[in-house]
């Protein structure tokens, strides 16, 4: 009778915990991954939202000023981290090509039409870049 409930509660162990594990095993195959980019806007808004929060819960009353004042220096120098990492990882994005001077071209040279970055042909006529 014991060995029927124990391996009862192992079935419903492995059943209840399997999902924790699935990602190890499958590699995340085909799923979206989030980039750190991803990452610190979530963070961003989350900030923003819980300053805004704590000015809506001071104005009715329900935090001291000096409790206030602690919350939202923490939070605004969190919220300036974040928007340093967030131009440094914008400006490693944008680095410019090798063969263009600024990296990008504004207008193609045999049509005039405007180019897009980082191609070597134009859209509109087709000459090369």
């Amino acid at each position: 009778m014991w060995i029927s409930c124990v391996i009862l509660v192992l079935a419903a162990g492995f059943y209840v915990l399997r999902p924790l594990f699935a990602k190890a095993f499958d590699g995340n195959a085909g799923a979206p991954t989030e980039t750190d980019t991803d990452y610190l806007d979530v963070r961003k808004t989350a900030l923003y939202r819980n300053i805004k929060e704590l000015e809506f819960e001071y104005t009715m009353g329900r935090l001291t000023e000096a409790d206030f004042q602690h919350l939202v220096t923490e939070y605004k120098s969190e919220a300036v981290e974040i928007l340093k990492k967030l131009d440094m990882l914008n400006a490693s994005e944008t680095k410019p090509e090798p063969g263009e001077p600024d990296g990008k071209a504004d207008a193609c040279p045999a049509c005039g039409a405007k180019t897009i970055p980082g191609k070597k042909f134009c859209a509109d006529c087709g000459a090369r870049l």
